[in-house]
């Protein structure tokens, strides 16, 4: 396990990577215990203006796990969210990074910090801000771009351009990294690193429905499988429901086992469990859960 549970806010667990007290460590010998400090603080606060956002239009995030790189927030349920409150959820984090822009000069103007301390919250949400702002996924502008692209335009189309989008900021990322490198010296690797993140996320973050489904599932398992012993709650589905409605009723944090009745009758038809469902999904997506009726997957009465 490289990750540990710190603590739970309402239904929302948060996560601390092992990697993180390492990176950490790494910073403070090197003298950047304070810049380490203000931006993961920037970073957590940036993330929990997203979660809280979710929270209140009743969609909070499953969980919020710390890595070396910030925070990652896994709402699996954004998607389900109207359009306009989907873009909100998405802008509380600019917002977030702009208001503590404001607060670092308003604090160091009220002496409340010193000025290097207020410097460094300052510069350190600017960047943050900026680098959020850029139209390429996974990053916040990015997503509101496509959440607005996606309008007017078929799915298809979007993913297209936000992946030639994605691949110009990233490009542009790296070769403003050289240009400064060459011009000032002291080859600073992060901005093409970012480059090379925002590129690679262009390439994988903008698959075919199937293919995010398939990770979406797979990510499941894994997420299901790290907390070891699982509860289980019995989902009761009609043998017309289509699977890809079957798939979106299974529940966040435990395994599923679906009880197949007839509709009309409601007679019990057999039982099994969401691998069935997932795997059975996979094969005839269009198919329906009578599918899973099938002997040789699904236990009869």
């Amino acid at each position: 396990m490289m990750r540990r549970k710190l603590f739970s806010i309402g239904g929302t667990a948060v996560y601390l990577h092992l990697a993180t007290l390492l990176f950490a460590a790494y910073m403070v010998l090197l003298g950047h215990g304070g810049v380490l400090g203000i931006s993961m603080l920037s970073i957590l606060l940036h993330e929990a203006a997203h979660a809280a956002v979710a929270a209140v239009f009743d969609k909070p995030p499953e969980e919020i796990e710390v890595t070396p790189l910030g925070a990652v927030m896994r709402l699996e349920h954004e998607a389900e969210l109207p359009l306009c409150r989907r873009f909100l959820m998405l802008a509380a984090g600019p917002v977030m990074s702009f208001s503590l822009c404001w607060a670092a000069i308003l604090l160091t103007s009220w002496s409340c910090i010193s000025d290097q301390t207020g410097r460094l919250m300052f510069c350190c949400n600017v960047m943050l801000l900026l680098l959020n702002l850029l139209p390429a996924l996974p990053l916040d502008g990015g997503r509101m771009l496509a959440l607005l692209l996606g309008i007017w335009l078929r799915q298809e189309t979007v993913c297209r351009v936000m992946r030639i989008t994605g691949t110009v900021v990233g490009l542009s990322c790296i070769g403003l990294n050289l240009i400064l490198s060459l011009r000032w010296g002291g080859w600073n690797l992060s901005l093409s690193m970012a480059g090379c993140f925002i590129m690679y996320s262009a390439a994988v973050g903008t698959t075919t429905q199937a293919m995010a489904e398939l990770r979406m599932l797979m990510e499941r398992k894994i997420r299901l499988e790290r907390k070891g012993a699982l509860a289980c709650c019995w989902l009761t589905v009609v043998d017309t429901l289509p699977l890809r409605r079957a798939i979106k009723m299974l529940h966040a944090s435990r395994y599923t086992m679906l009880n197949i009745v007839e509709l009309g009758s409601m007679k019990r038809l057999g039982t099994c469990g969401e691998d069935t469902l997932v795997a059975t999904y996979l094969n005839e997506s269009c198919g329906s859960c009578r599918l899973l009726l099938r002997e040789e997957v699904c236990e009869k009465r």
